[in-house]
């Protein structure tokens, strides 16, 4: 029975991580595209700052969510299976899920997309980093471990 609370929990963790991700790549793409400039910190009332930031930097985060769920969980459990817990190896996931998501939508969208796939890829790389803080450092640490398979009687 542990072992499915085990399970759950890290379901849970990922979940968790993921959005919190998410939040991340958000937040960076509002300053990173200059939706929120530093200069709107003076000019506009706090409360309406703060809602319109938050507002905002969640709508963002939903945008990320709703492009990259399916390859980013993909890649999520074969990084758990594999029990890859590198810093680099989420980051580059990240960035190269950014460009795997981004790149083919901004052909004809805008004169020169380079800015923008940048952004996306710098995006994408704050978001994996705030993954791996969150869930990604103990990928596979609920998987039985080789030693204990060794030491169990056939």
């Amino acid at each position: 029975m542990s072992d499915i609370i085990r399970l759950l929990a890290r379901l849970f963790l990922i979940s968790f991580g993921f959005f919190a991700g998410c939040v991340a790549a958000g937040l960076a793409y509002a300053f990173l595209a200059r939706i929120v400039v530093p200069e709107d910190f003076g000019r506009f009332d706090e409360l309406e700052l703060t809602v319109t930031l938050v507002v905002g930097v969640l709508g963002l985060a939903s945008l990320f969510a709703r492009a990259v769920l399916l390859p980013a969980f993909a890649l999520i459990a074969v990084f758990e299976f594999l029990r890859r817990r590198d810093w680099l190896t989420y980051a580059l996931a990240g960035a190269a899920i950014a460009l795997a998501a981004g790149v083919y939508r901004l052909g004809g969208a805008a004169a020169d997309p380079a800015p923008m796939i940048a952004i996306h890829t710098a995006c994408a790389v704050i978001g994996a980093s705030v993954y791996w803080l969150v869930s990604g450092r103990s990928a596979g640490r609920w998987l039985p471990s080789e030693r204990a398979r060794a030491i169990e009687p056939s």
